[in-house]
C-alpha cells in the first residue's frame, strides 16, 4: 500500500502518504500497531488513550485561549457595525467546537471499524492488487496530492485569517493550537478520502482486467477466463468495504460538511460587512476569498472521490456488456458474467449520509446554492446595519 512508484506524481503521492501516517500517529489519530509477520494492524489501548488525551487537551487549551481573549475585552469594529455578525461569529465558534469534539469522539469510538477497513485494504493489496501495474491510475495520485495541498491551504487560510484580521492580535499559543486542531480534522478527512480512493483504484483495476479478458476472448474464444469468478468475489468484497466505510465515516463527514457550509456563509458575510458597510479595501481582506476557495476545494474533494468511485463502478456494467458481443460456448463464462451483471445492477458504489443525501456532484451544487441562499437571508435580515 505504501510502496514507492516510479515517476514524479507517484513519488510525491508516496511522500504525502508517509507524512499523513507519521503526523496521524503523532496526534494519536491512528491508534494501531503493525504486526509485520501477519501483515495486519492491531489496535493498541495505550495509543488509543494517548490519542484521546492529546486531542481533548488540544481542544481544552484552545477553549481556554479563546475565553482569555474574550475576557481581555478585545473589541472589533466590524462587530460594532453589525450585531448580527457578532452573534453569528459566536455561534460558528460553538459549532466549530461541536464539530471538532464530535468528529474525534466518533472517530475514536469507531476505531475498531476503522481497523477492520484498513486491514481489509491491506489484505486486498497484498493478495490481489499489489502485484498489478497501476501506473495508469493517475487519478489516485492526483487526488492524494490535491488533498494534501488543500490541507496545507486550510492551515494557511487559518493563519491568514488570524494575522490578516484588523485589530486582532492573538497569542502564539492560540495560533499553534488552532492550526493543530484544524490539521487534525483534515487528517480525519484524509483517512476517509484515502480509503475511498483505494476502493476506487481496486475497482479501476478490476475494470482493466475485464477489458483484458474481453480482448483475449475476441482473439481466442478458448483462452483462459477463469479469473472472472475471482473478480466477482473481489467486487463483492469491495462493495461490502464501501458500505462499512460509509457506516464508519458518515457522522464525521456530515459534521465536517456542515461546518464547511456554515464557515463559507460567515466568510462571505464578513467580506460584505468590511467592504460594503465599512468601506475597507485592503490586501489583508484577500484572506476571505482565499479561505472561501480553500473551504470549497476541501469539501469538493470529498464529493469528487465519492463520485469517482461511483462512476467507476457504473463503468463496470458498461464493460460487462462487451461480453454479450462475443461468440463462445463456455457455460462457466456465461454464468459468471450473468452473476457479475446482476451484482452491478442491484448493488452499487454509492456513499450517502444516513441514507438521505448521496455524496455526489448534485449534492455539491446544492450546497453552493444553499450557501448563497442563507447568505441572502442574512443580508436581508441585517440590511439596515449594512
Amino acid at each position: 500500500m505504501f510502496r514507492r512508484r516510479e515517476g514524479f506524481a507517484p513519488k510525491l503521492a508516496f511522500l504525502v502518504l508517509r507524512i499523513t501516517l507519521f503526523v496521524s500517529r503523532a496526534l494519536g489519530l491512528l491508534p494501531f500497531t503493525l504486526d509485520a509477520q501477519a501483515r495486519q494492524l492491531r489496535r493498541s489501548t495505550w495509543l488509543l488513550v494517548y490519542g484521546v488525551t492529546v486531542n481533548i487537551l488540544l481542544l481544552f487549551l484552545l477553549v481556554l485561549c479563546t475565553w482569555y481573549s474574550a475576557e481581555t475585552g478585545q473589541e472589533f469594529e466590524v462587530f460594532k457595525r453589525s450585531d448580527v455578525l457578532m452573534w453569528i461569529n459566536v455561534l460558528i465558534g460553538l459549532l466549530g467546537l461541536i464539530v471538532s469534539c464530535g468528529v474525534h469522539c466518533i472517530t475514536f469510538s469507531k476505531s475498531g471499524q476503522v481497523l477492520n477497513i484498513f486491514n481489509e485494504l491491506l489484505v486486498l493489496e497484498d493478495q490481489h492488487f499489489g502485484c498489478l501495474n497501476v501506473e495508469d491510475a493517475s487519478k489516485f495520485n492526483f487526488y492524494v496530492i490535491q488533498k494534501f495541498m488543500s490541507t496545507v491551504g486550510e492551515v494557511l487560510g487559518v493563519l491568514m485569517a488570524i494575522f490578516g484580521m484588523p485589530e486582532f492580535s492573538p497569542s502564539w499559543l492560540y495560533v499553534v493550537l488552532i492550526c493543530i486542531t484544524q490539521f487534525s480534522l483534515d487528517l480525519v478527512v484524509m483517512h476517509f478520502l484515502l480509503a475511498m480512493l483505494y476502493i476506487y483504484r481496486c475497482v479501476w483495476l478490476i475494470n482493466r482486467q475485464l477489458l483484458s479478458i474481453v480482448s483475449r476472448l475476441r482473439v481466442d474464444s478458448l483462452s483462459d477466463s477463469s479469473r472472472i469468478q475471482l473478480l466477482v468475489s473481489l467486487y463483492v468484497r469491495l462493495l461490502a468495504l464501501s458500505k462499512q466505510l460509509e457506516a464508519t465515516y458518515k457522522g464525521q463527514i456530515t459534521l465536517i460538511l456542515t461546518g464547511s457550509l456554515s464557515g463559507n456563509i460567515v466568510i462571505i458575510y464578513f467580506l460584505i460587512v468590511y467592504t460594503v458597510s465599512m468601506g475597507q479595501f485592503s490586501i489583508p481582506l484577500l484572506m476571505f476569498p482565499f479561505s472561501l476557495m480553500v473551504n470549497m476545494w476541501e469539501y469538493w474533494l470529498i464529493i469528487c472521490a465519492c463520485e469517482l468511485t461511483e462512476r467507476t463502478g457504473r463503468h463496470t456494467s458498461t464493460i460487462l456488456k462487451l461480453f454479450s458481443d462475443l461468440e463462445h460456448n463456455n457455460v462457466h463464462i456465461e454464468r459468471s458474467i450473468n452473476e457479475f451483471t446482476w451484482l452491478c445492477s442491484h448493488r452499487r458504489f454509492r456513499f450517502s449520509l444516513y441514507g438521505f443525501i448521496s455524496v455526489n456532484f448534485q449534492m455539491g451544487f446544492r450546497m453552493i446554492v444553499a450557501t448563497f441562499t442563507y447568505l441572502l437571508c442574512l443580508v436581508q435580515f441585517d440590511f439596515m446595519n449594512l
